[in-house]
């Protein structure tokens, strides 16, 4: 039976499916639109209205009959709450089984704790057919948080503000263009970190590009280039100095300038106009996370660092790769694997999963097509799984905790 990880998808083969949801859990199901919003009170099945045209829920399951949503449907979300009020998921355990679509395939999401509100997947259209993606995305702020991504009407009191926007030093010397597109993502950074309770955030952010021989396709597309110019507002909102630190990982790891917004534009240019050819070009995860840790060790803060380590699959050494996460789990890391490359990760999909560390330092999920999710989509995967690590890593009142609520 298949089983998917956080960020995994399989093609459906019927347009008719069944989704069964196992827990002490309310479902609850959302039609949207592709701007990613409900069109109104009627896209939103739950117990109170438990039908809507092309969906029915019978307690914790969902009859699906994707061919029957109303016009302009383009993704269905399964969303599930503690059916006690006031509960979190905090000690209990959600599973998602999706049948009638040939083999049954399932999904637990991992690292449930102190959300109020989960999406546990989304049915989507791709290219004339529909696919199942697993998500496992824990809102701390319950329906508000999921109000904020899909336009849904709630009227929750207390609701946190989002963060502000300001100027990023440097991003006058940006292109009109660019600056513009700065600024838009920027502000959904702020709602992504407003939804997870961490609007005073502040750490390093630090990215790491796969240079591997199997890249170049990649790079001669575009892909890192995009990759990071939309990662680079990330850093804006939450890096006192609005930069990156880069590495490029092939055969060996090789430390790249600096990422500052006034030189985005050249540092494109430079390193992901096409594929960098001095790092080798086989993969050596191990090298990267060891000159990586190395670098923050001899450069130290008191806030946590991010890794955002862009991979296109093909991991070569699954035994090494796996010994320097866990040599790591000790240090104010977190790494964060994003794979871009429609290919075998090997141990990356099983990163969220390893057993025996101090503490869960890395997280990973795969997009068929970068370009095909849009930036809230990204920025709340790529922060989705930060904050549940800071809270175990530093202790109570800690003041890297200070931004986090």
């Amino acid at each position: 039976m298949p089983t998917l990880t956080g960020g995994g998808n399989a093609p459906l083969t019927s347009t008719s499916v069944r989704v069964l949801v196992s827990g002490s859990v309310d479902v609850t199901a959302l039609v949207v639109d592709a701007d990613g919003e409900v069109a109104g009170d009627a896209d939103m099945v739950f117990f109170n209205q438990p039908a809507a045209p092309g969906i029915r829920l019978d307690g914790a399951a969902l009859a699906v009959e994707l061919g029957s949503l109303r016009p302009g449907a383009d993704k269905v979300v399964v969303v599930a709450s503690p059916a006690a009020e006031g509960a979190t998921f905090a000690g209990t355990t959600v599973a998602l089984r999706i049948e009638g679509s040939g083999e049954a395939v399932e999904f637990t999401p991992s690292r449930l704790g102190a959300q109020t509100v989960v999406v546990l997947a989304e049915f989507y259209r791709r290219g004339g057919s529909w696919k199942v993606r697993a998500v496992g995305q824990g809102y701390d702020n319950g329906l508000a948080g999921l109000a904020t991504d899909f336009g849904v009407d709630v009227d929750e009191p207390g609701a946190p503000v989002a963060p502000k926007v300001s100027f990023t030093k440097g991003e006058d010397e940006l292109p009109v263009d660019m600056r513009r597109n700065l600024n838009l993502r920027k502000e959904k950074v702020a709602l992504v970190l407003t939804k997870h309770s961490m609007t005073g955030l502040r750490c390093r952010v630090i990215v790491v590009l796969d240079v591997s021989g199997s890249t170049s396709a990649l790079y001669r597309r575009g892909v890192f280039s995009r990759a990071i110019e939309r990662v680079a507002p990330v850093a804006a909102q939450v890096d006192d100095g609005a930069e990156m630190q880069a590495w490029a990982m092939g055969g060996r790891a090789k430390q790249l300038e600096d990422i500052t917004i006034g030189t985005l534009p050249q540092w494109i240019e430079k390193h992901t106009s096409r594929r960098y050819a001095e790092a080798e070009g086989w993969n050596n995860e191990k090298a990267a996370i060891e000159d990586v840790s190395r670098y923050v060790a001899k450069n130290p803060l008191d806030i946590p660092t991010l890794v955002l380590f862009f991979h296109d699959g093909g991991v070569t050494d699954d035994k090494g790769t796996e010994k320097a996460i866990r040599a790591v789990d000790r240090e104010p890391v977190f790494w964060q694997f994003i794979g871009i490359g429609r290919s075998n990760y090997g141990i990356l999909e099983k990163l969220d999963t390893l057993e025996g560390r101090a503490h869960d330092n890395s997280g990973f999920f795969a997009l068929d097509d970068l370009d095909a999710v849009d930036d809230t989509e990204l920025y709340d995967r790529i922060l989705q799984e930060f904050p549940s690590w800071m809270r175990d890593y530093y202790p109570a009142g800690a003041p890297a905790l200070q931004g986090l609520s």
